[in-house]
């Protein structure tokens, strides 16, 4: 995959995820991003891959992430794992893939504070939470989605799908037919502090933000208490992004406009 053609709200939603891991008091936000075979979805999240706050993947196991990362993941060095393909994880034999969710589900919300098992012996003072940032083929996520709701695995990721439009489709043609299309998109530079940052939110934006969660809530038929924080954070992400350290209307606009790819309705870009 070569240049990346309209991607920047699913770029602009990555750099928020990422920004959410330097709030403090919040969780990182996860992101499960899905289109067609084909559409350069990893190539948007290795734009990703020398951010100091992101670890990028293209292999893992819960073993590998509890044997590599974890003391990173505990001195808050890592806030987020970028996994280029979730398939890969994935297509392990049953028992693998499945202790990879659950360990995932740990991690991402419930924080992780104690390791047991044959292999390993691990324990924080604190439960340690770190963000994942993935994609998926859209086929392989619309399987996946109803076993996903149930053990909350979807729920803790937001999930951001696209399609490409005609007119996008035709400029990636149109890119490849002279040439442009064989080169890897190169490191992206995203600006995160260095320090956990105390943002404060906007109690009025957020209630008037119900009724989008309560969307959600119908359109994924779970509730939507776990979306709702999510989008708080990303608020709060994109004032960090704006460097202030409080939340306003500017920043509802932004996560309103950008809401329009937190679906599975694979909108065209």
């Amino acid at each position: 995959m070569g240049k990346l053609i309209n991607t920047e709200k699913l770029e602009e939603l990555i750099e928020l995820a990422i920004l959410s891991g330097r709030v403090r008091g919040a969780d990182p936000v996860s992101l499960l991003i899905s289109a067609k075979i084909g559409t350069g979805k990893t190539a948007i999240v290795k734009q990703y891959r020398e951010v100091p706050t992101c670890k990028y993947v293209t292999e893992t196991t819960a073993f590998g992430i509890q044997q590599k990362y974890l003391p990173l993941i505990e001195s808050g060095q890592i806030r987020h794992l970028i996994i280029g393909d979730l398939v890969n994880p994935l297509s392990k034999q049953k028992s693998t893939r499945e202790t990879f969710i659950a360990f995932m589900n740990c991690l991402i919300e419930d924080g992780l504070k104690a390791i047991a098992t044959y292999y390993m012996r691990w324990e924080s003072k604190e439960p340690i939470k770190c963000g994942m940032i993935t994609t998926i083929a859209q086929p392989d996520l619309l399987y996946a989605a109803g076993r996903w709701y149930e053990i909350g695995f979807l729920s803790r990721c937001v999930p951001v799908t696209y399609s490409y439009s005609p007119s996008t489709k035709m400029r990636i043609h149109q890119e490849i037919a002279e040439g442009e299309d064989m080169y890897e998109p190169p490191p992206k530079y995203v600006w995160v502090p260095p320090v956990f940052c105390p943002v404060k939110p906007n109690k009025e934006i957020n209630v008037s933000l119900i009724e989008l969660v309560c969307k959600f809530e119908e359109a994924e038929k779970v509730y939507g208490f776990r979306r709702q924080k999510q989008i708080q954070t990303l608020l709060m992400a994109n004032a960090l992004k704006n460097r202030r350290l409080h939340v306003t209307q500017e920043d509802a606009d932004t996560i309103m406009e950008l809401c329009n790819y937190i679906n599975l309705d694979f909108k065209e870009i």
